[in-house]
């Protein structure tokens, strides 16, 4: 349940994206939300989250997520979204308390918002765990829930533990900058950050996925970290490949403004003209290098799940992707913001559209097998958890 080439100048292959194919035993989701209905369900939510000042956000996600997860099928069978808002809406308020309780930490005095960010890092693994539970246990296929172990431990460790080790490279460069070598530590702590950073990753994908339960069995993970190297040194090339033309772009256009003026650009009080240039240069290049990041995540995490006798396989390709994200935010900023039900369906079909599940064997016969096992944890989800952490994981 986890969204046509594009005349942008600059030209990128496809890389390492498998062909959408229909092996026999593959099993492709299937949407069948439309716009209009879902924008019914969209305008009362947004209306009714405005007059109560944002509680009835919680019901709206409820709405929402009942109405995708329904129009998603798998054996002509829809998924189910069985939450209630009220647990929703307490998670809600107790994340929004710590995080007020950072901001307000702010205005009293810096050592104290540092100690206050401590405290909110020191919660987030907690409330991730707390998340990925509430998001399981909520969601159904065919009568049988998904189920998120309680590994807080393996939450601390893979989401915040790990991120000491970020500090590293920071260390690194500051002690080689004060000893007169400046240049030799940043090209050292970026190297440094290059090789720990696509290591979190993948575990971190590896403890999510491992983590999950369905029908009486584990998810297992044959994670490769090579290719998490390979997606990031990837991504590294499509940023030159976006940034440069665009600053080059940007710089012409900014000379071309200021011919003539003697007074130079301050970059205290920079000309309006300026700062929308440099949003129109960053807010293109910044999602080209993101969407294909996230799409070549997203295809690493379910190409190398398996759940039982059944693997997954992610065939979201970059260009349609990044199509699909320009054509839903030029739709939703020139209608002010009505197309957003429209941008909505047209992600999810599209991902529900390159997403199998392959393996031998009838689906049926997979259910009956778990219910005659016994769900693993179906006892708890009979249980309304006293604080239900649902922040959009």
């Amino acid at each position: 349940m986890h969204d046509e080439t594009m005349a942008s100048g600059v030209y990128l292959p496809e890389m390492d994206v498998a062909p959408a194919s229909h092996d026999e035993g593959a099993h492709r989701l299937e949407f069948r939300g439309n716009a209009k209905d879902y924008f019914r369900i969209w305008i009362v939510n947004v209306a009714l989250t405005l007059v109560t000042l944002g509680i009835y956000s919680a019901w709206a996600t409820v709405r929402t997520r009942r109405y995708l997860y329904s129009s998603t099928r798998l054996g002509d069978t829809p998924f189910e979204y069985l939450a209630r808002p009220i647990p929703i809406l307490k998670g809600r308020l107790l994340t929004a308390g710590i995080f007020a309780i950072y901001a307000l930490s702010g205005q009293v005095s810096k050592p104290l918002q540092a100690a206050a960010a401590l405290v909110v890092a020191c919660f987030m693994p907690w409330m991730i765990v707390k998340s990925l539970m509430f998001r399981a246990r909520y969601s159904s296929w065919r009568g049988l829930r998904f189920y998120f172990s309680d590994d807080y431990l393996g939450g601390y460790k893979w989401y915040f533990g790990v991120y000491f080790l970020m500090g590293v490279p920071f260390v690194l460069m500051v002690m080689l900058t004060a000893g007169g070598h400046p240049l030799i530590g940043l090209l050292l702590a970026f190297a440094a950050f290059t090789g720990i950073y696509p290591w979190i990753k993948g575990n971190q994908q590896g403890w999510m996925v491992e983590n999950h339960h369905f029908g009486g069995k584990s998810f297992r993970f044959k994670s490769a970290l090579g290719n998490y190297y390979d997606v990031y040194l990837k991504a590294a090339g499509v940023a030159l490949a976006w940034f440069l033309p665009c600053t080059i772009v940007f710089s012409v256009v900014v000379a071309a403004f200021t011919k003539g003026h003697t007074q130079a650009i301050s970059p205290q009080t920079p000309p309006l003209y300026f700062i929308l240039g440099v949003y129109a240069v960053l807010a293109p290049a910044y999602l080209g290098v993101w969407t294909f990041a996230h799409t070549r995540m997203t295809n690493l995490l379910y190409n190398q799940a398996q759940l039982g006798q059944y693997r997954f396989r992610s065939t979201l390709s970059y260009w349609p992707m990044l199509g699909l994200y320009l054509g839903n935010g030029l739709a939703v900023l020139c209608s002010l913001g009505l197309a957003m039900p429209w941008a909505r369906i047209r992600l999810a079909r599209y991902r529900a559209e390159h997403l199998e599940i392959i393996g031998d064997g009838d689906l049926g016969d997979f259910v009956r097998d778990a219910f005659a096992h016994g769900e693993i944890g179906a006892a708890a989800t009979e249980m309304d958890s006293l604080l239900g952490i649902d922040i959009g994981l």
